[in-house]
């Protein structure tokens, strides 16, 4: 697998599974592609860019946006 911005082939998959992740965005086995070289975060099922603050939604869709504690 390569990263869809870059081409590299230096990515992480990450599954998420925290408590304080949306329900919606946990535990669908790996969810995110990350490439280490260019920074670019993918959904692993929709193949979307995320932005900061973004999570892939369990099975694709539009991301879950990360609601942060004051």
């Amino acid at each position: 697998m390569k990263c869809q911005k870059c081409e590299s082939e230096n990515i992480i998959m990450i599954e998420y599974y925290t408590p304080d992740t949306p329900s919606e965005a946990t535990y669908d086995g790996i969810s995110e592609i990350q490439c280490q070289d260019c920074g670019t975060r993918s959904g692993r099922w929709s193949l979307r860019e995320l932005k900061d603050g973004e999570l892939e939604r369990r099975y694709g869709g539009k991301p879950v946006k990360l609601k942060l504690k004051d």
